[in-house]
């Protein structure tokens, strides 16, 4: 088992296999909701340019992205400002 098959099957929490398209699925939830976060953010942060406004919305979708991804149903389950 080399290390690029090692870290294309990782274990979803329920001890389960996270196929490709259920990574696909959390990564664009996960980016609608850094896209409401990154512009929430730019409204509070106002004065800002445009560049400083693309990069945080970028990171904003990023960071969620990938913290969906990696993380799953856990992710959505400690954002408690949600609920």
């Amino acid at each position: 088992m080399n290390r690029r098959t090692a870290t294309s099957h990782r274990r979803a929490p329920q001890g389960r296999q996270v196929d490709a398209f259920e990574r696909k699925v959390r990564f664009g939830c996960g980016a609608l909701l850094g896209l409401v976060v990154g512009l929430g953010l730019c409204l509070r942060l106002w004065p800002l340019s445009a560049f400083a406004m693309g990069a945080l919305v970028l990171l904003a979708i990023v960071a969620c992205g990938l913290c969906a991804v990696r993380w799953g149903d856990r992710f959505w389950a400690h954002l408690r400002w949600l609920q």
